[in-house]
């Protein structure tokens, strides 16, 4: 039986903008179109692709092995180093784009392997800014 709070309802706001409901429970969501779509969701991101799955398979970058830059953004901080250890949901780094700060979070538990940005820097869509091992 569906109750209505597990009901998500989504509201363009315009400029990429999204207002997300469930229940009483509302936030906004950022959300930045590309080869793939990347949305912004309570400090978190997610990455939406139309690619097919043999396509993702022959992808150059290990998604669960390395965190990669959502859009152009400056690297405000890094707040882990190689060889050290991070949780699922770990914030490993904090970037500026379109005046908002986005924190890269660890997608698991593991171990960092290299970093491959500088605080400062600015990368691009699908830079490699951390790979994990683990």
């Amino acid at each position: 039986m569906s109750d209505s709070r597990d009901q998500i309802d989504v509201v363009p706001l315009g400029n990429g903008r999204f207002q997300v409901a469930q229940g009483s429970k509302r936030t906004i969501a950022y959300a930045v179109a590309g080869r793939d779509t990347w949305v912004f969701l309570d400090g978190r991101t997610f990455v939406v692709s139309d690619t097919t799955d043999d396509a993702r398979r022959r992808s150059s970058i290990d998604e669960q092995g390395a965190l990669t830059a959502p859009m152009p953004a400056t690297v405000l901080s890094i707040n882990v180093a190689a060889g050290q250890a991070v949780k699922r949901n770990d914030v490993v780094m904090v970037l500026e784009a379109m005046k908002m700060e986005l924190p890269i979070r660890s997608p698991r538990d593991g171990v960092v392997k290299a970093i491959r940005c500088e605080a400062g820097e600015l990368v691009q869509p699908g830079a490699t800014l951390v790979e994990l091992e683990g």
